[in-house]
């Protein structure tokens, strides 16, 4: 508890010092500065450097970079409580994919239709446009992106002509019989399956990649269904077959790279900054022998559908400097930017163009093996209660895999529970 107040404290502290530098009230004179509420420096250096490109380019604003703190909930927490406030030194900042919801619904936020038009909304991957959108309209600009993606040992699949699989049945049954083939010690798929948003990821994609889906378009709850509860059942039989490791519901993100990386798994549900690590002789023993596929697709689905990832600027609806701040926005999320970012902190575009760029991919060649991915990549259930959704289904996925609940009830309780939210 000490905790939690002493870090409402430091944000709201940090708010409002924020405040006193701009002056709430008083209208802006001469050049224009920006508050930036962005990642901390020590995520990424680059920022600076675009800012000072930026200012270059436009001398008559300038842009003052407000570090955010750098766990997302934290982050999230700190725009809220100044938001809410009314506060207007804030004039955009960073925001994860999973907020559109919950900004837009608040109105705590610009949308962008005006300043993001669909022609240019064309240069950019789907899925991020669609997670950058809410209620008919445009509320954020990408400027980076994610999306889970299959990795699988190439040099096994190859060894034993085997294809890379489409769906989750040829997966486990591709891996049992290359397990047998090794000698044992290999399991099929590993994945962050802790309770949290890592096994949100992962159990949204099964749900997708099945046919079935969280909440529909008009809003209405959805997760019990047959094609959820058939995928959950063949996860949670695969599980019960030790076709994963035992501990992988405490999995987070590491946990499942260290068990590829040392060579335990046939595939691998992870991000794609995965495939660099995997490169590292110090920390990988499979160095050169993993491929990047989509993920598989259930027996009801017709493609294997990742949940996406990613960043993006949210204009404050109470700035003074809208026009200015829409400019740097475009600026941070243009070719020069991402590509520049890309380059530097291996962030992965979302901009489809850079996906062919020589630069890029003379740095980083994998790159070219995840635009296939991020074409039919989905965002997650969009909510203005998303923490709360998926708190639940976490949890309840949670206790259909460990087999305190069949996947049938699961899936119930989950509606029942999302179903109370926000009410």
């Amino acid at each position: 508890m000490k905790f939690k107040l002493c870090l409402a404290m430091i944000l709201i502290s940090m708010v409002f010092s924020v405040n006193a530098m701009g002056g709430k009230d008083k209208a802006p004179e001469g050049p224009v500065t920006l508050n930036w509420y962005a990642h901390a420096a020590t995520l990424s250096n680059t920022q600076s450097e675009i800012v000072a490109e930026f200012n270059r380019s436009y001398p008559d604003i300038r842009v003052n970079v407000v570090e955010l703190p750098e766990a997302t909930s934290d982050k999230l927490q700190a725009l809220l409580i100044a938001l809410r406030s009314g506060d207007s030194s804030i004039d955009f900042f960073n925001a994860d994919v999973t907020w559109t919801a919950t900004f837009a619904s608040s109105g705590l936020i610009e949308p962008l239709d005006e300043y993001f038009p669909v022609s240019k909304r064309a240069d950019f991957l789907p899925g991020t446009i669609e997670a950058a959108s809410y209620g008919g309209k445009i509320w954020g600009i990408p400027f980076r992106t994610d999306a889970g993606v299959l990795y699988y040992r190439s040099d096994l699949l190859k060894k034993y002509g085997k294809a890379v699989p489409s769906t989750y049945d040829e997966l486990f049954k591709t891996a049992e019989e290359i397990n047998a083939k090794e000698g044992g010690g290999m399991y099929a798929l590993v994945g962050s399956l802790a309770n949290g948003e890592g096994l949100t990821c992962n159990a949204v994609e099964w749900f997708y990649s099945n046919g079935g889906a969280v909440i529909a378009p008009n809003g209405a709850i959805v997760i019990d269904s047959a094609q959820n509860a058939q995928i959950l059942e063949a996860m949670v039989s695969a599980y019960q077959k030790k076709l994963m490791p035992e501990g992988v519901l405490s999995y987070g993100s590491g946990d499942a790279r260290a068990s590829m990386f040392q060579g335990k798994q046939v595939f691998m549900r992870a991000w794609p900054k995965a495939y660099a690590m995997s490169q590292d002789p110090k920390n990988s023993t499979v160095v050169g022998k993993l491929g990047v596929a989509p993920l598989p697709r259930g027996p009801q689905g017709r493609q294997g559908i990742s949940v996406l990832g990613g960043w993006q600027l949210f204009l404050n609806k109470n700035s003074r400097n809208k026009a200015a701040a829409a400019k740097f926005m475009e600026f941070y999320a243009g070719e020069y930017a991402q590509k520049l970012h890309a380059l530097k902190d291996t962030f992965l575009p979302a901009r489809k163009s850079l996906y062919s760029d020589k630069d890029i991919l003379s740095a980083y060649p994998f790159y070219g093996m995840f635009l296939d991915v991020f074409k039919t990549a989905a965002p997650r259930p969009q909510s203005p209660f998303y923490a709360e959704i998926s708190g639940i289904l976490s949890t309840e996925v949670q206790n259909a895999m460990k087999g305190s609940k069949t996947a049938a009830r699961a899936l119930a309780d989950a509606q029942a529970a999302m179903e109370k939210v926000g009410r």
